[in-house]
This record gives C-alpha cells, sequence and structure tokens, in this order.
C-alpha cells in the first residue's frame, strides 16, 4: 500500500492511502467509470476500521478510497504544536485527493470523519456527491467524554515512561500493566462494546501494535498522541449555519443505537441543523455500538451503498467474493491474518499471538511487523 507526498499548510507529510476496485484490493488507481467513495476514519483506530466495507462486494462494485490521516496509522508525518482539528484535517485531504487527481468524490464518514467530510462538503461542495456519516459526534465535545479521553492518555503515557529495563519493583510495574490494559479494554467496549468478534479482535491487536509504533517511544511521539486523541477534539470547531448552507450533496446520519458516548439525540441535533440550512438530509438508526462499522457491516453497507445509487449508475456487475464466505480481500487482509482473523478456513501454519501471550504484556514486546504492501 503506497504512500504519496503531499505538501499541505501543516507541513509536508507522506499520506498512505488504499485504493480498492472491483478486481484488486490494492490497485494503482480508479477505474475512471465508477463512482469513488472516499472513507474517513476516526481515532485510535485509523482506515483499517473500514474493513467490513472494503471486503463487501456490494461496495466493491465502486473505486473505494481509503486515506489515513496526520498523526495516524502509516501516514508519515509530524503535527506539533500549531492549530490541527477539522478545518486543517479536511483541508490535508482535499490536497491529497489533488494529489491523486482525484476530483469528485462520495464521503463515508465515521464520527469526526464525519464532521471532516461535512467540512469538504461545505469548502468544496462541487466535489463531494454524497455525504454518509456514522456515529456523528455533537458540536463541541461532552465533559465527561473529554475527561474519558485525557484518562486514556494518561495511561499511556504513564506506560510509556517505563522503560523495558526498568528499576521499579515487579509489583508497580505489574500494576501499570493491568492499569494501561485495562483503559485499553474499556476504551475498545466503548467503541466496539461488550460482545467482539474475531475480526474485532483482530482489529484492537493491529490498532495497539500500530499505536504503539507512532505513538509511543519518544516525546515527540507521545505529543503526537496527545495532538491526535485530545487535543483534536477540545480545539475542533463547528460550522456556522452559513458554511452548513454550501452544503449541495445528499446527507444521510447513521446512528448506532448502542453508542454510549454520542446518544441519538446527537444525531437528531446534526439532522435539525442541516436541515435548518436547507440541506437535503436523512436519518438513520442500526444496531450496533460506536464504531458500527464493523459490528453491523450490513446493515450499514447497504445505506451507504443506496447513498451512492441516488447520483451514480454503475455499469459493472458486482465483483466475485475471493473467501467462502462471501466476502472480498482488503488492503488489511494479511495483517489481520497476522493477529488471528481470515474471512475464510482457518489456515494450519498460522502463527498469530495468543490473548495470553500478547495482550497482558503489550507495552513492552516486540512490535510484530506490519506489512506495507
Amino acid at each position: 500500500m503506497p504512500h504519496i507526498p503531499v505538501s499541505c499548510p501543516s507541513g509536508n507529510h507522506e499520506f498512505w492511502y488504499s485504493i480498492s476496485t472491483p478486481t484488486s484490493p490494492n490497485a494503482k488507481q480508479i477505474v475512471p467509470e465508477l463512482p469513488t467513495v472516499l472513507f474517513i476514519h476516526s481515532g485510535y483506530c485509523a482506515s483499517e476500521t473500514f474493513e467490513a466495507q472494503f471486503s463487501d462486494p456490494r461496495l466493491r462494485q465502486f473505486n473505494l478510497l481509503a486515506i489515513d490521516a496526520l498523526g495516524h496509522g502509516g501516514t508519515r508525518g509530524t503535527i506539533g504544536d500549531q492549530p490541527y482539528a477539522t478545518k486543517e484535517t479536511a483541508e490535508d485531504l482535499r490536497l491529497v485527493l489533488d494529489a491523486l487527481h482525484l476530483d469528485k468524490v462520495h464521503i463515508f464518514g465515521l464520527a469526526n470523519g464525519g464532521t471532516i467530510g461535512l467540512e469538504l462538503a461545505s469548502a468544496y461542495p462541487e466535489r463531494v456527491l454524497s455525504l454518509t456519516i456514522c456515529s456523528p459526534i455533537p458540536p463541541t465535545e461532552p465533559e465527561e467524554v473529554i475527561t474519558g479521553r485525557m484518562e486514556l492518555f494518561n495511561h499511556w503515557a504513564e506506560a510509556d515512561a517505563q522503560a523495558p529495563d526498568s528499576t521499579l519493583g515487579e509489583q508497580v510495574s505489574r500494576a501499570r500493566k493491568e492499569m494501561v490494559n485495562e483503559a485499553a479494554t474499556g476504551l475498545m467496549q466503548l467503541l466496539f462494546g461488550f460482545d467482539r468478534s474475531p475480526l474485532e479482535e483482530a482489529l484492537r491487536k493491529y490498532a495497539l501494535r500500530r499505536d504503539l509504533e507512532i505513538w509511543s517511544g519518544s516525546p515527540e511521539k507521545l505529543k503526537q498522541c496527545f495532538s491526535t486523541s485530545v487535543r483534536w477534539f477540545t480545539e475542533r470547531s463547528w460550522l456556522t449555519q452559513e458554511s452548513l448552507s454550501k452544503v449541495q450533496c445528499a446527507v444521510h446520519i447513521i446512528h448506532c443505537s448502542e453508542d454510549v458516548g454520542y446518544p441519538y439525540e446527537t444525531a437528531q441535533e446534526m439532522e435539525k441543523s442541516l436541515q435548518d440550512a436547507g440541506v437535503r438530509v436523512s436519518l438513520s438508526q442500526v444496531h450496533g455500538a460506536h464504531y458500527g462499522v464493523l459490528t453491523n457491516g450490513e446493515e450499514i453497507n447497504a445505506i451507504l451503498r443506496d447513498q451512492v445509487l441516488e447520483v451514480a449508475d454503475p455499469k459493472t456487475p458486482l465483483p466475485q467474493a475471493d473467501f467462502p464466505c462471501g466476502r472480498m480481500r482488503t488492503p488489511w487482509t494479511d495483517n489481520f491474518r497476522r493477529f488471528g482473523w481470515l474471512p475464510g478456513p482457518p489456515d494450519t501454519d498460522d502463527n498469530s499471538d495468543s490473548e495470553s501471550d500478547y495482550y497482558a504484556g503489550w507495552i513492552y514486546r516486540d512490535t510484530q511487523t506490519i506489512v506495507e504492501s
């Protein structure tokens, strides 16, 4: 999966991206006659969150584009001390689209990714053909959510400060590990609920390994963690009604019924703001936790597909599945396999980590290779 160098107001960065088409999980370019859907991820996990969308043949009838935002996943670059929230992220993504020579796209945004999508639809209305927002967040972050984000960051920072050769006693060391593991488990419950599938377990391990690489090991990396997981949310601004009125495309909001951080009223308030601004908007509620894209992909994918087909009319048939279960290979299939999941019969040579071997001591374990193909 390639990187593309882009000169942005925020600096010179190398953005990770991947294009999936009906015939390839890692295509070099889009199929020009097909609609293109840009997926914008939320926090903590990067574009791999969209595994259930990229593996669905109904969506792979389109071009699917994933870009890791600055400070996340495989993208290389530093946020630093500059302001960096919704507007800055949207402008960076717009410049990545320019570098890829992509003009008009449909957008699917998860949580704060939906807010970034709204920013793009307002600033560049001629380039956004439709916008689907899953698990919307409110105009300002609730105090209790900010407190939770700070607690998670403090746990991470405390664990990061403890080097492998620390002279701390074994009891203190064990207590800190347990504290970090408890915080990570709590985060996963917030994002995915209490019942986790093998895919969600693989994503959890994959994301933790990735986060270890980019958010720990130096003061600069820890600062990057704070900027993306806390400061982005506290410094973000909401679009004015005048700005919202510039959105020309149809917007579909999806609320997941078990989203404990952001209730249904949050989605209703966004719907009303868009209606008051004269935007064509609809609201659906589906079963699932905050990251319902993984826990209830089937229903959410159907909504996204209908949203795209209101504008587009692809002439190609549905692609053939790569696995007996009806799923397709994605940019993340090989890496998820390394962490214990494959959408097909298990391989006998699978050497993925076990839960007891990996998770209990993740902060001290050498990083298993994440392949950039």
